[in-house]
């Protein structure tokens, strides 16, 4: 008997698929995505859903920007 686990995405299947966006991962998977970081903290809020990471992914475009200025 094989046991099969369900499809867990990965951080570059992640990237391509939110971009642009602030997302909320638990567990290794999004729970989560929004345009904005308060409207994401507001919907986790309201679902009651704690201790996720909150990341932004951005776009290949923007410029990367590194240090404090």
């Amino acid at each position: 008997m094989s046991s099969q686990r369900p499809s867990v995405k990965g951080l570059p299947e992640i990237q391509d698929e939110y971009v642009g966006c602030w997302i909320a991962l638990k567990n290794g998977q999004v729970v989560d995505a929004r345009s904005t970081p308060y409207e994401l903290v507001a919907s986790l809020h309201d679902r009651e859903i704690r201790d996720t990471t909150i990341i932004r992914v951005p776009s290949e475009s923007e410029a990367e920007l590194v240090g404090l200025g």
